[in-house]
């Protein structure tokens, strides 16, 4: 169908012109199922009550025409004719990294999709997702929290934000970063949707970085779509015994590049950035006595709650004290309910 598009584009010299003639696109070689589709649109479409529909609503569109449409989306095999968005549209062509995963995160996915992308965001990279809840809302508040930018495409219009429970982080992403559809105005967000906008996902970003993922999930449409569109994949390992870490460990087996830490992305994409934070993190390691490296060593993949670090040492005001050290060196981060965990 975008052969068809730029067929009739070509021909007319803008889309303006071809909307305004009265000649039929079959003539051009359209085949004439699309051909009529687009006579029977032009008929009971009006562009200008669009127009005034989509201002009103604050909403912007672009075409592949304009300069300010994705130079990485203009790559991909199924281009969309049109965006619709609300923000920055200047963020759509930065350097930039899908952050994406199971919708049905665990707590060690959410952490680790807000940390990775604040840190990401830190370094000047543009955090991508589809708004869903879990992994991909989580990425969005971590770029936004580094006050970074960060690009959400939706599965559904701009008019009809999905799902509802994100409408908050909507607001806040069209306000201080870009949201994007390729739907016009009130689409609902129809399952078909979502695997088809997950090609945009990664057609605008330079890679795609999956936090967690079962054996048979969405987020794996999207690892297809970057792997067809010659993008580099990144997995985060999560523990074998999580269902939500089998799908990341499998796209590890088969290739994707592994990160601990979100250097490694920048490595991969050939990014340069400052030495200094990761100097710093092993000098603060180095630097700790043996008594602070054994309570270091009490964290791993999951928050621990205070309760189990005090089982294994009977000294609670030392505890504490060595936990607010590695929280001002930066090793450890507390969390609501008195867990802890590793940064």
């Amino acid at each position: 169908m975008n052969s068809c598009f730029v067929t009739i584009l070509r021909h007319f010299g803008s889309w303006q012109e071809a909307w305004n003639s009265l000649k039929d696109p079959q003539s051009l070689g359209v085949p004439k199922k699309i051909s009529d589709k687009f006579i029977l649109e032009r008929k009971k479409t009006d562009p200008f009550q669009i127009a005034e529909e989509l201002e009103k609503k604050g909403i912007n569109l672009i075409t592949r025409e304009d300069p300010s449409f994705s130079k990485l989306l203009l790559q991909i095999s199924s281009i969309p004719c049109i965006l619709y968005y609300c923000g920055n549209i200047s963020i759509l062509n930065s350097l930039s990294i899908a952050v994406i995963g199971s919708r049905k995160a665990t707590q060690y996915g959410l952490r680790q999709a807000k940390e990775m992308a604040f840190q990401l965001a830190g370094y000047g990279l543009a955090i991508i997702s589809g708004m869903a809840r879990g992994i991909d809302a989580a990425a969005h508040e971590g770029a936004l929290e580094n006050e970074g930018n960060t690009i959400a495409v939706i599965g559904s219009a701009l008019d009809m934000p999905y799902p509802r429970e994100n409408l908050a982080l909507f607001q806040r992403i069209k306000t201080e970063g870009l949201v994007i559809s390729e739907y016009p105005l009130g689409t609902g967000p129809f399952k078909q949707n979502f695997p088809v906008r997950n090609r945009i996902i990664s057609g605008i970003s330079q890679g795609v970085f999956i936090i967690e993922a079962q054996a048979k999930s969405g987020t794996l449409i999207t690892c297809d779509y970057a792997l067809e569109q010659g993008k580099d994949v990144f997995a985060l390992p999560g523990p074998v015994t999580s269902p939500n870490s089998i799908g990341t460990l499998r796209l590890i087996q088969n290739g994707a590049k592994l990160v601990i830490y979100p250097e490694d992305v920048l490595d991969e994409l050939g990014y340069e950035y400052e030495q200094e934070r990761i100097s710093e993190r092993k000098k603060n390691v180095s630097r700790l006595n043996q008594a602070e490296k054994d309570v270091l060593g009490c964290f791993f993949w999951e928050p621990v709650h205070i309760d189990k670090l005090l089982v294994n040492n009977d000294r609670q005001q030392v505890l504490y004290e060595i936990l607010i050290k590695l929280e001002i060196k930066g090793l450890i981060k507390q969390l609501p309910g008195k867990y802890y965990v590793r940064v």
